[in-house]
């Protein structure tokens, strides 16, 4: 009975410490992002699905994608983060980089 209810408490910590994890921002994690890199160039061209798809993880979390991106830059020089920031937009998910948000220093209109 004792092992039960041990085993029962470490499964809840497990399931919170997974969620708090999963929770947090990884911004070297951008390789999700790729499918977005002809959309996010000085010359922006139309995200594809993919890219929509991956945008969906950032809901609710401008500045990780803002973080993101800004991790990505450093590897891939092409990324305009102002037209980056913009693709949400695109996909039809306007309110995950609100109006007026800053990234850097540049205020996204």
């Amino acid at each position: 009975m004792a092992f039960t209810k041990l085993a029962l408490c470490f499964l809840l910590f497990a399931l919170l410490l997974s969620s708090y994890v999963s929770a947090q921002c990884n911004p070297n994690n951008f390789g999700s992002l790729t499918g977005c890199l002809s959309a996010a160039g000085n010359q922006p061209a139309m995200p594809s699905a993919s890219c929509c798809n991956a945008l969906k993880a950032y809901q609710g979390k401008a500045q990780c994608l803002c973080d993101t991106l800004t991790a990505a830059k450093k590897k891939v020089s092409s990324i305009n983060i102002p037209n980056a920031l913009k693709i949400p937009k695109t996909c039809g998910y306007g309110n995950y980089v609100p109006s007026g948000f800053k990234c850097n220093g540049q205020t996204i209109p």
